[in-house]
């Protein structure tokens, strides 16, 4: 039986998205242990003080949590799992346009933004350094208040599980699993 591991299992789109891959036939678990097949990091914390509107400045010791939380955490599960992973080997974590230089519109939850605009990058190279040790990796928006957590959960379950080649029409030049791409519960890409 192949096995899915997720960092929490906290919101309505953690649960709906546990419950695919149980239906799918997966084994669900969120203690590290041997041969999982999938990593899935569901963290997207807010910290509370980080909440400073532009103009106002950033409050560091939030900024500095929303780091550790989303980041610092998350990195530190991936890392205990990592060598117990068989299998297809998939890494996911989820991110959105609001870490996104291009298309963020916050005007506040800078500390947050920045956390996961860094995850981006160590996740770029992360992946340049394990590709060739047969992991592949998975950013995922869930569009969290904007659509359903059970259309979201569909959509990221879909894009977790197959390959790239089927990544759709507006990535057709770049159908390999080398590329690191934020697509949304709609399937677009994001740009970052």
């Amino acid at each position: 039986m192949k096995k899915v591991y997720f960092t929490h299992i906290e919101k309505d789109f953690d649960r709906a998205l546990a419950a695919i891959f149980e239906k799918e036939g997966y084994r669900v678990v969120t203690e590290a242990e041997d041969n999982i097949d999938v990593f899935i990091d569901t963290t997207d914390t807010f910290v509370a003080a980080d909440d400073k509107a532009v103009g106002e400045g950033i409050e560091i010791e939030a900024a500095a949590e929303a780091y550790r939380k989303n980041v610092c955490e998350p990195l530190m599960k991936l890392e205990e799992v990592l060598p117990r992973m068989t299998g297809c080997k998939r890494i996911c974590f989820l991110n959105g346009s609001y870490a996104s230089v291009n298309a963020c519109e916050a005007t506040s939850g800078y500390g947050h933004n920045m956390a996961k605009a860094a995850l981006n990058q160590i996740m770029t190279i992360t992946k340049n350094g394990l590709i060739e040790k047969g992991y592949t990796f998975r950013l995922f928006d869930p569009m969290d208040g904007r659509i359903e957590a059970k259309k979201a959960a569909a959509c990221a379950y879909v894009y977790f599980t197959r390959d790239r080649f089927h990544d759709g029409p507006d990535n057709r030049f770049r159908q390999d699993e080398r590329n690191l791409v934020v697509r949304d519960a709609l399937g677009r890409e994001i740009p970052w």
